[in-house]
């Protein structure tokens, strides 16, 4: 794919499989919640393909209670992540580079994961700061693919949709973008595949972070 380096002011980038593999911490905490309510360890995988829809969606595929327990379910979750999310997950490779290579940028993390699970995984990784907004999946009315995430965060900071890029390894994230009237950069760090990507049609896929460098200048 033939393309042109292109400046822009604000990096939006997605969280889990974009920016930190988050993955193993997820999965450990499901299971921990699984056995919390009668059930058997699911293998690993078969957990994290559900990521990037938010906890609701994530606890719902994953511990098949009925729903006068969901709420239980999905509370052992949330304890056990906020005490587990930090044992393995670590910034995906490339991504000290490149936040330090784009610190002169507005960038923003927006995710589908909660604000508070979000602010303590960047704050635990040492990496808040480099982020002048962080909008989780539940600090507005609609998260991804619905644009307002990309559209709340380009009035704040005074951005129109030419200024801006979206860097995300889901389709969300893609589906957001074209929604926004943004650039897409697709990552294949993350649960998507290769073909689930290029069928959303980003701008551009790239295998690491680094490669943003193809990209923007």
């Amino acid at each position: 794919m033939s393309h042109e380096l292109v400046f822009k002011k604000g990096i939006m980038f997605d969280l889990d499989g974009t920016l930190v593999n988050t993955l193993p911490d997820i999965a450990t905490s499901i299971n921990l919640a699984r056995q919390a309510m009668g059930f058997d360890p699911m293998k690993p995988g078969d957990i994290t393909c559900h990521v990037g829809n938010g906890t609701v969606h994530l606890v719902r595929q994953t511990i098949p209670v009925p729903e006068e327990q969901f709420e239980e379910a999905h509370n052992h979750y949330l304890s056990f992540y906020m005490e587990h999310m930090l044992d393995e997950s670590e910034l995906n490779p490339g991504a000290e580079e490149i936040l330090h290579q784009f610190a002169d940028r507005s960038l923003a993390v927006i995710t589908n994961k909660p604000q508070n699970q979000t602010e303590k995984i960047l704050a635990g990784l040492g990496v808040r700061d480099s982020f002048r907004v962080v909008l989780g999946g539940d600090a507005l009315e609609k998260k991804k693919p619905d644009p307002l995430p990309l559209l709340h965060y380009m009035k704040q900071e005074g951005l129109s949709p030419d200024d801006v890029v979206m860097v995300g390894d889901g389709v969300n994230d893609i589906r957001a973008a074209h929604a926004a009237g943004v650039l897409a950069i697709g990552v294949t760090l993350g649960v998507s595949t290769l073909a689930e990507l290029k069928a959303e049609k980003p701008a551009g896929i790239i295998e690491e972070l680094t490669m943003l460098q193809e990209w923007i200048c």
